[in-house]
């Protein structure tokens, strides 16, 4: 029987990291920075269980070959009353191919405030199409990489390959995983680290009006911060612009919203065109 392509594994699968020695772990990747991320966030999870994510910071410093088997090796940089901190070293052979350091926070009370919201006018996500539908009218295959398909589920607020004259890079949808993730809070970590880089392309696809394969566009730097530590448990809006492309280095903004309009995380990206 042929082996499941990545994109159509669950997220618990396409993630998974397997312990080889103390704070040092084995994963095969499949070349998608998003995996990468992921497992590498899942890997300095692992070494923090006590303590939510709650900002992380990355190089991609060279390239992954699809794949490869790399090591994952964490390094305790910080155990303080409130924060921890540790270093991850993606790494084969004797290269390294991304690092990442993450920052992980004790529960806490202090203060408390947010402008970021939804728009009202907003449709929820089961006003609009589905996958499915849009695959039947468009003729893709969900079994193949693309917009359809994949770990994740979606909701398009518009299509965002489906370009207008002057097209803004702006897009945003709804997105949940489309197998529930087990109550983890490691893998739940990983998976929002791999949404950060999943379709973070599409922007600068629109607005330069290129291809909206995911192939020839480079993740040079990586930040998620996390503000609030909930399960992933139901659809989230991402919305997504790209601010700038400047000597072939595009920056692109995410945000992510809970279905009751708390923000729930910030991301951002520097990505080389191609």
């Amino acid at each position: 029987m042929p082996e499941t392509p990545f994109w159509s594994r669950p997220l618990d699968e396409a993630l998974r990291i397997e312990p080889i020695g103390d704070d040092c772990f084995r994963t095969a990747l499949p070349g998608f920075g998003g995996v990468t991320l992921g497992c590498a966030t899942r890997a300095a999870a692992l070494t923090c269980r006590e303590r939510a994510l709650h900002s992380l910071h990355t190089y991609f410093l060279r390239p992954v070959p699809p794949g490869a088997t790399v090591e994952l090796a964490v390094e305790r940089l910080r155990d303080g009353r409130r924060f921890a901190h540790r270093r991850v070293q993606v790494r084969m052979e004797d290269r390294v191919l991304c690092e990442l350091v993450a920052s992980f926070a004790a529960a806490g009370a202090g203060a408390e405030f947010q402008e970021s919201s939804i728009d009202p006018a907003t449709p929820a996500p089961d006003e609009l199409q589905t996958e499915e539908a849009i695959a039947r009218a468009e003729g893709w295959k969900v079994d193949e990489p693309g917009p359809i398909g994949g770990a994740l589920e979606w909701r398009w607020i518009g299509i965002p390959w489906q370009l207008e004259p002057q097209a803004s890079s702006r897009y945003a949808g709804w997105v949940r995983p489309r197998i529930p993730l087990p109550n983890d809070r490691c893998l739940n970590a990983a998976a929002l680290a791999f949404l950060s880089d999943y379709h973070s392309h599409f922007s600068v696809a629109r607005k330069l009006a290129g291809s909206f394969e995911p192939f020839g566009y480079t993740s040079l730097d990586q930040v998620v911060w996390v503000h609030r530590d909930r399960p992933w448990d139901d659809w989230w809006l991402l919305r997504t612009e790209s601010d700038v492309a400047h000597a072939g280095r595009s920056f692109t903004r995410r945000v992510l919203h809970a279905r009751d309009g708390q923000l729930i995380a910030s991301m951002a990206q520097e990505q080389l065109l191609p």
